[in-house]
Order: structure tokens, then C-alpha cells, then sequence
């Protein structure tokens, strides 16, 4: 039969077993260490009296339990059980049947109920109660039919009827009490056995789950990605948070901060990072004495990031805090502001650049009647010299007026970088000028050019912007003290030299453009990254971090080098090194004076009269016949009736009706071979403009001197090269 018990009961069972097996053992042996005065007794009454059956039956019996004794290892639990039962009883019963063994009968009869009752169960205990008392009114049936012969000393107690009921009532009555009350405290006892076992087995459970649990808890700590660390709040007399003790840290929260275990636990926070922000402290107090979880970001300046914390009290007076190293979301959030306010920044300045550009248009188109007039005048009063002083200053004030607008223009427009050699002195003395208007009075520009004809390979709004930011930094290096700005630029051979940017120049000619001030300087620490994106020393407002970085990148592409001289509280000086271009270019300047005149037919098209007036008279002085027209459709009109009569076409390009480059696509469609220039107070397209109509031969920006007209015309006439 499967067995359905529970290992549970199976193995309170198996120790019950044990247990009634040592007593098993334990009252064989017992019986047998008794029953030997008895045994010994018996013998001496057989020499007396003769041999009889009883006292032989009790010597085998005797035997036998003793050879069980000796053998009870190799012998089965249930067979040794009953063997000393029927033995046992073998000896009850018999005794009755010896008048002198009676009173032995009646105790062994007794306590076998009791043995069986402990070893068997209770209904075998009665069983033994009922056998003994059968036993007795069998005795006394025998004794009262004269079956069994009393001896005449004891007939007058078994004859007596109290005698009899004593003994019935003695061993019934004892008998059942004591087997009643056995089984009894035997049922509490197993039972108590067995909740016992149950507790135990529930402990054992409980304390393998914790096991477990505990195991698991190890391997999530010593795995788990973030970093975990648990501490102890500290507070003061007044029950306020003012530090905590670290516990425990798992091997990410060493391997993110860098702090290790053995050095850290058992020590408060403020012992190893005793610089940190004292809302740790309140937070991690916080969740101490509300019990409440929390979460929140903040930078330890320490370990030079950032962290996203959440806090939890898993018991209390303890604190438990998961880690999460989020520098480069916070530095990634950082360069999306920068880049959006960048965009911004990019859009004010395109729109700057559009509105510059109007305005530009607008200006130059004042300028030029002012400076058209003013040369005219200069040629009609040549003996007059007073005349011809405030005439030369009226067009040096326009001329420079004309230079500030073609600056502003050149450094607010964007447009794609095209290297191209450049006059870096030519450049430098440009921007010189926009600094001194932007820069405070108090501060000294001091400049000193030796190199004015060399050139480099570049862009040259590029170069202005590194002259711009470096002049922009020494400025804020000086803030409000008088300080000076001083700007060199001069030749220089080199045979090696390493840039700050890690690259080595090549040996060669270099301009070395040189940028110092007196301001507070730079550390040392500052200087390893002040080149970085995004890095400044500069308050929330005042720089993005990006300035000297672009003039790090921008020198790169030129294939130059860059080099930091400072100290704290003696200045900074920044050394840009440019390779010089060694292939001689020929200057858009010509030194000739001579002024270029003509005899072709012109055709003169612009929507203003003052502007259309002053060429007209220029180019009428300079010997052309010129026909002006202030409508362009009107100028179509004639030109398609005497295409032939014409030599040159000179157009403004912004014009209503018809702009001036597709009134030349018109005019180029009628007679392809009409050569044209196109004039312009402003422009961001004119190279473009310039490719797509192939007719278009120059392109000038307004105002006009009458020198560079003259020099226009007569190079695209005699199809000398396109300007």
C-alpha cells in the first residue's frame, strides 16, 4: 500500500518509533534484571518441594527473553514487541494458577496493560484487563466446583466473596484508570509531539525561504546595474539631520563614484566628502524621520557629476539610496539649450543680416550721389585748394562711411567658407575699427603692424571671428579696471613648433597675429580646458562656452596653430601662428591713377533719379554716350528696336517691375553677345547671380567711385577679365 503520510508525519512517526524502540529495549532488559531473584528463588523452592510446571515455564520463558536481548539488534522491532508481550502474559496467566504467585499474578497482569497500552494502543490494554479478569472468575468457578484444589490455609480468603471483588474491582478499576488516563497523556503527548514537529518544520522552512531571500538579496546587491548604498541618519540634540553613515555600498556604487567600501563604511559623509551640498543632508533627513521616499537630482562637486537619487527607509533609522550617474544627460540637456540658443541667436543674426542688408542698400544708395558730386566738384575747382580740402574730407567721410557698412555687412552675413588668399593686416585693421566702437573707452587698443603685404589661404569673416572672440575675452579678462589690448601681427620662421591643440607645424614662414591683455589671467587647472565646448569661467549670462573653442576649430582649418601664455594676475596672451601663402597673388588694387575713358554707347537703367543722375554726368565726363532710362520695361522696349546701338549695359539690380538680372536675361536673349553690369547697393547673391546669367560681365556695390567705374567698364568692353 503507497504510503499518502507527509515526510512530515513519516518522519514524526519514525522518531515515535525510535523512541518506543530504546524503551522496548530498556524494559526487556529491565524484566530480565528483575526477574532474576525471582528466577533464583523459584529454583531453590524446586529443590525443596520437587519439580513443577509453572516455575519451568517461567525459566524458558526467562531463556527466551534474554536470548532476545542479546540478539535485539539483528531481531525486527514488531517481533521483540510481541515476543515480551505474550511472554509476559504467558507469565500472568500462570502465576494465577500457583495459590503463592497470585498477588505476582495479578501486578504482572497489571503492568503488562500499562506496557501495552504505551507500545500498542489502548484497546490491547483492555484486552489484557479483560484476559486477567476472565482469568480470575475462572479461578473462582474452578475453586467453587473444586476443579482446582485450594490449599486449607487459604481457603477462608477464597472463599470470601470481598476477596474476590477486591481483586476483580482492584484490577478492573486500576487497570482501566490506569490505561485510560495512559492513553490519554499518550494521545497529548504525540499530539503536542506533533505540533512540535509542525513548528519546527515551519521554522525550518521559514529559515530556508530567508536563506534563499537573503542569497537572492546578495546577488541582486552585488549585480544590480545602479548603484545602491545604505546609511544611518546622525542627528542632533534637537532631532536634526546633520549627517549620515554609510552601511553598506554595493560594487557599482564603487565603481560609479570611485569610492571604496573599506575606505567609506562606517564613516559619515561629510568625513569623506566634506565639501558636499547640505540639501543631502536635509533630504536624507527627510526621509528618516517621515518614513516617506523621495527622489531628486543634484551635483557633487567632489566627484564633478551628477546623480539622480532615490531614497527609502527600509528600516527604521536606516536609509537606502539607488544612484544613477546622469552627467551626460545633464551635460546632453546643457548642449541642446546651448544649440537652441544658438539657433535663436543664428536667427537674430540672419535677421540682423537681412535688415542690415536692406538698410545697407538704402545707405550706399545715399552715398553715392553724395560722393558722385563731390568728385565732380573736386575736378571743377582744381586751383582752389580751400575748396578742395572740405571737398577731399566730404569724400574721405563718405568713403569711410562706405568701408563701416561693407564691415557690418561682411560680418553679420552667412554664407558658406571659401578660402581665398586674404590681407590678413587688411582684415585686421577692419575689425580694429568695429572693436573700438563696441569696446569701452577706458580700455586701450594699442596696434602694431609690422607685416602688411603678406597673405594666408582663408576665409575672412572666419579670421574676423577669431579676432573678435579673443578681443571679446581679453575685454571681460579686464572687466571694469583701465587695461590695454594689444594687437601684433609680424612675420616669423619657425622650425618646429607645437600648437596648443596637440599639432606640430611644419617648418615655414608663419603671421604670427598676437592678442594680450593685463587682465586677472588664467590658472593653470583652467588652462588644460579652456579650449573644451561648453567650458566657461564666466557667469550665468555672460558666455556660452563656446568662443574659444571656434577659434580653436577655426585655426585648425586653417592650418594653423594656436598658442596660451598666462599666470594668474599678469595677463593672458594668445599667439596665433598662420602659414603664409608663398605664390604672389596680384593685388585687386591697382596703383595706376589714371583715370580710364571711352567713346562706346551706354545704356543706363536704375529706378532712382539722383543715382541715375550722377552716373549719367560720370559717365557723360568720361566720354561715353549714354542713354538712361528710369523704368526698366521702357529700357527694353528701346533696346529691342536698336539692339546694335548699344556697346554696354549698366543696370541696378533692384528694381520694380523687372529686377536688373532678368531685365539682363532679357536684353542677353535679344543680342547674346551684349555684355552687362549689374550695380547694387546690397547683395548676398551675387556670385550666384553672376554664374546662372552668363551675360552679366561685372558686378559693383554701390557707391561707385568714378575711377572704379571707369576701370569696370573699360576691362569688360575690352573683355579683359570678368570682376
Amino acid at each position: 500500500m503507497k504510503n499518502t503520510n507527509s515526510p512530515q508525519q513519516n518522519s514524526l512517526n519514525n522518531r515515535v518509533i525510535n523512541l518506543k524502540d530504546q524503551l522496548l529495549k530498556a524494559t526487556t532488559l529491565s524484566i530480565i534484571v528483575v526477574s532474576i531473584p525471582g528466577i533464583l528463588a523459584s529454583f531453590y523452592q524446586m529443590q525443596m518441594d520437587g519439580i513443577k510446571a509453572i516455575p519451568i515455564i517461567h525459566w524458558f520463558i526467562y531463556l527466551f527473553l534474554l536470548v532476545i536481548a542479546i540478539f535485539s539488534r539483528f531481531l525486527p522491532y514488531n517481533f521483540r514487541l510481541f515476543s515480551l508481550v505474550i511472554s509476559w502474559m504467558i507469565v500472568g496467566l500462570t502465576s494465577f494458577f500457583s495459590w503463592e504467585l497470585i498477588a505476582f499474578a495479578l501486578s504482572v497482569m497489571v503492568c503488562l496493560s500499562v506496557f501495552s497500552t504505551l507500545f500498542i494502543n489502548n484497546r490491547f490494554g483492555f484486552f489484557c484487563i479483560g484476559i486477567t479478569l476472565l482469568t480470575i472468575v475462572f479461578i473462582k468457578i474452578g475453586v467453587s466446583f473444586q476443579w482446582i484444589v485450594c490449599p486449607t490455609h487459604l481457603k477462608p480468603y477464597i472463599n470470601s466473596i470481598p476477596t474476590w471483588i477486591n481483586a476483580i474491582v482492584c484490577v478492573v478499576l486500576l487497570g482501566s484508570i490506569l490505561i485510560f488516563s495512559l492513553g490519554k497523556i499518550q494521545k497529548e503527548y504525540f499530539s503536542a509531539i506533533q505540533e512540535l514537529d509542525k513548528h519546527n518544520h515551519d521554522l525550518l522552512i521559514s529559515k530556508k525561504r530567508l536563506e534563499e531571500s537573503e542569497l537572492q538579496y546578495n546577488k541582486l546587491f552585488e549585480n544590480m546595474i545602479d548603484a545602491f548604498a545604505i546609511h544611518e541618519p546622525i542627528f542632533d540634540e534637537n532631532n536634526k539631520p546633520i549627517d549620515y553613515r554609510f552601511l553598506m555600498v554595493n560594487p557599482a556604487f564603487e565603481a560609479m563614484t570611485g569610492l571604496k567600501s573599506d575606505k567609506i563604511i562606517g564613516k559619515t559623509v561629510l568625513e569623506i566628502l566634506p565639501d558636499s551640498d547640505e540639501y543631502w543632508v536635509e533630504e536624507y533627513g527627510k526621509v528618516a524621520l517621515t518614513g516617506e521616499a523621495t527622489r531628486f537630482e543634484n551635483y557633487l562637486k567632489k566627484l564633478d557629476s551628477f546623480f539622480e537619487i532615490r531614497l527609502y527607509s527600509p528600516t527604521p533609522n536606516q536609509i537606502a539610496g539607488i544612484f544613477q550617474d546622469i552627467t551626460r544627460r545633464k551635460k546632453a540637456e546643457t548642449e541642446q539649450q546651448e544649440l537652441e540658443n544658438q539657433l535663436r541667436q543664428s536667427h537674430k543674426m540672419e535677421a540682423v543680416g537681412t535688415l542690415a542688408g536692406g538698410v545697407a542698400h538704402d545707405f550706399n544708395n545715399l552715398l553715392m550721389p553724395v560722393m558722385g558730386y563731390t568728385e565732380m566738384l573736386i575736378e571743377d575747382y582744381p586751383d582752389n585748394e580751400d575748396i578742395q580740402s572740405n571737398l577731399k574730407e566730404i569724400l574721405k567721410a563718405a568713403t569711410r562711411a562706405k568701408s563701416l557698412a561693407e564691415q557690418i555687412l561682411t560680418f553679420s552675413r552667412r554664407k558658406n567658407m571659401q578660402f581665398e588668399p586674404i590681407n590678413v593686416s587688411s582684415v585686421l585693421l577692419e575689425t580694429i575699427s568695429l572693436l573700438r566702437a563696441s569696446i569701452p573707452k577706458n580700455i586701450d587698443i594699442v596696434e602694431n603692424i609690422q607685416n602688411k603685404e603678406s597673405m594666408i589661404m582663408g576665409d575672412s569673416v572666419q579670421l574676423q571671428q577669431i579676432i573678435m572672440n579673443l578681443c571679446t575675452n581679453s575685454f571681460h579678462a579686464i572687466e571694469k579696471d583701465n587695461g590695454q589690448i594689444s594687437i601684433s601681427l609680424h612675420e616669423e620662421i619657425i622650425d618646429e613648433f607645437n600648437s596648443w591643440n596637440g599639432e606640430q607645424l611644419p617648418a615655414g614662414d608663419y603671421l604670427l597675429l598676437s592678442i594680450e591683455d593685463n587682465g586677472h589671467g588664467i590658472d593653470p587647472e583652467t588652462q588644460e580646458r579652456i579650449f573644451d565646448p561648453y567650458f566657461t569661467t564666466k557667469e550665468k549670462g555672460k558666455g556660452t562656452g563656446l568662443g574659444l573653442s571656434v577659434v580653436m576649430g577655426i585655426v585648425n582649418r586653417l592650418k594653423g596653430g594656436i598658442r596660451l601664455t598666462s599666470n594668474p594676475d599678469e595677463g593672458t596672451r594668445f599667439d596665433i601662428y598662420l602659414p603664409i601663402v608663398q605664390d604672389t597673388y596680384t593685388s585687386k588694387n591697382n596703383n595706376n591713377n589714371a583715370v580710364e575713358t571711352g567713346v562706346e554707347k551706354i545704356l543706363l537703367i536704375d529706378d532712382e533719379e539722383s543715382i541715375l543722375d550722377i552716373e549719367k554726368k560720370l559717365l557723360t565726363r568720361l566720354g561715353y554716350h549714354v542713354t538712361a532710362f528710369k523704368n526698366s520695361l521702357d529700357a527694353v522696349k528701346t533696346f529691342e528696336k536698336t539692339p546694335e546701338a548699344f556697346d554696354l549695359v549698366i543696370t541696378d539690380l533692384t528694381m520694380p517691375g523687372l529686377p536688373g538680372d532678368k531685365l539682363a536675361e532679357k536684353l542677353i536673349s535679344i543680342r547674346p553677345d551684349i555684355p552687362v553690369i549689374l550695380c547694387s547697393g546690397y547683395s548676398q547673391e551675387q556670385s550666384s547671380i553672376m554664374s546662372e546669367t552668363n551675360g552679366i560681365k561685372a558686378m559693383l556695390t554701390k557707391p561707385i567711385l568714378k575711377k572704379e567705374l571707369a576701370r569696370a567698364i573699360r576691362k569688360v568692353i575690352d573683355k579683359k577679365i570678368n570682376i
